[in-house]
């Protein structure tokens, strides 16, 4: 890059605490390491879908049937590694695909080694603690390391082996893998086929966050995190950059430009509209029960408990977090985890401004309700129900949005602004809004160029991203200190 054009790549590549390091080299035998595929965005190789006007002519063997990803069987990753397909091992620069997207996804995406995780030791330990026999043949484990599907859908190379592969995200490819790569087929026609619909980012985000979020069938509860596995977190624009992408880039100008921030906006309300969903479809299912542990701030209850008040350094002082933690009502409550809204309340307040205020007060109720300020039960699930008709909009909203050059910078500017309220908010907003930070820095440096104070800001960067670690050593004191430095060096620029 030339002068200034300083990017984020390398920490967003090494990322250790997600097992994500590329060139540090870590150890991703153990389910820890291989569990990137809960950890990293599930996208297979894209869609080659066609904008010919013409549509291809009505085949009569094929029969367009309604929700058919319900419907249509799985044919096996194999039916995609043809070298005229999917499998070559370089790429067709001048084509519409790359032509090596099954190959990228074989040799280098973890998606692919989601199945043998469930082998290893570590994962043995886990289901030991389950009480699970055989991890690799337990529906509450396959339905995220491996395209789970009944025997009826099963088509003729399919294989559960073939772990989180093309079809997971793609669509059961029965009725479109013979007509999609033919001259004139219509996009349109695709998603009555059982094709997903991964250019539209929505839909994108969506899919990912089934499994690095949680859906029906595809939960990690308190239960599963207690007996091992990693808990999960999750920011689509970074993720995709790791996993390693095997799609090419848009090439329209208009699709192109601010992409990356356009992703990381999109995934950011689609995250929030998830968890908004979850703890929705949790109360219809029980109304009295108590949502799951995973709703709240894991760190509000597993940080370090304090042994003394005197005598202590000042770098313990800012480690107790009880100093600095703003409990929103009795400290031994539970607080809820508002990593998703924490940074995505300054993307409402950017591309649809009209419903700040609307969300900020349907979010004081809810997070009320979950931590026990007296809320009644009625006006909890009014609220809860229009935070979750709001999301849908928000998510409309955000993907609509055209971002520039200066609402990119702004949106740096106004989370690094928002220091105090992240520290105290705790150690998962802390991450997410690092993520976010470094998303939108390469997605300005790429589009806009360099800044001038482009150094100092990439090593401030640089260094928020040893504040998130661990969530164990998080100091809140150091993290606020960090983004005060940012917004200063972004205030000068």
């Amino acid at each position: 890059m030339g002068t200034g054009m300083v990017t984020c790549t390398e920490n967003r590549r090494r990322l250790s605490r997600f097992a994500i390091a590329t060139k540090k080299g870590f150890d991703t035998t153990g389910l820890i390491g291989v569990s990137i595929l809960v950890m990293l965005c599930v996208f297979m190789a894209l869609p080659t879908w066609h904008t010919d006007a013409q549509a291809e002519p009505k085949d009569p063997t094929v029969s367009e049937k309604p929700d058919s990803d319900q419907l249509y069987k799985f044919i096996g990753a194999s039916s995609c590694d043809g070298s005229a397909c999917h499998g070559n091992s370089r790429a067709h620069n001048k084509l519409r695909i790359g032509q090596n997207e099954f190959y990228i996804w074989s040799q280098k995406d973890k998606h692919a080694k989601a199945y043998e995780a469930l082998t290893n030791a570590d994962a043995k330990i886990i289901a030991r603690n389950l009480r699970i026999a055989k991890p690799e043949q337990s529906t509450r484990c396959l339905g995220c390391h491996a395209v789970s599907v009944s025997p009826e859908r099963q088509g003729r190379n399919y294989e559960i082996t073939d772990s989180v592969s093309c079809e997971a995200c793609h669509g059961p490819a029965e009725q479109w893998l013979n007509p999609h790569y033919r001259p004139g087929f219509d996009p349109q026609k695709a998603t009555s086929l059982g094709m997903y619909n991964m250019k539209d980012l929505g839909k994108r985000a969506e899919k990912c966050l089934e499994c690095h979020a949680g859906a029906d069938g595809k939960e990690v509860t308190h239960e599963l995190i207690r007996a091992g596995h990693p808990r999960l977190t999750f920011e689509i624009d970074t993720y995709t950059y790791v996993m390693p992408p095997h799609w090419l880039p848009p090439q329209e100008n208009k699709n192109r430009e601010w992409f990356n921030a356009r992703l990381w906006a999109i995934g950011q309300a689609a995250a929030f509209r998830n968890q908004i969903k979850r703890l929705a479809a949790s109360r219809q299912a029980d109304f009295w029960a108590r949502p799951d542990f995973t709703n709240f701030d894991c760190f509000a209850c597993h940080h370090a408990v304090v042994d003394r008040l005197r005598g202590i350094t000042k770098e313990d002082e800012n480690k107790q977090l009880w100093r600095r933690r703003d409990y929103g009502g009795k400290p031994d409550r539970l607080v809820w985890n508002s990593s998703s809204y924490e940074v995505f309340r300054h993307v409402v307040i950017l591309a649809a401004s009209g419903e700040g205020k609307h969300l900020e007060q349907l979010m004081r109720t809810v997070h009320e309700g979950l931590t026990g300020k007296g809320i009644s039960h009625g006006s909890f699930n009014v609220a809860l129900r229009k935070l979750s008709a709001l999301s849908d909009q928000l998510v409309s909203q955000v993907a609509q949005y055209n971002f520039t050059q200066q609402s990119v910078f702004s949106l740096m500017k106004n989370i690094s602004g928002d220091r105090r309220r992240l520290s105290t908010s705790g150690f998962l907003a802390a991450e997410q809004a690092v993520l976010a930070i470094a998303s939108l820095y390469d997605a300005y440096v790429a589009t806009a160029g360099g800044m001038s104070e482009a150094k100092a800001i990439k090593d401030t960067i640089d260094a928020l991203y040893k504040e998130i670690h661990s969530g164990w050593a998080f100091n809140p004191t150091e993290f606020e200190a960090r983004m005060n430095e940012l917004h200063r060096l972004l205030s000068k620029t």
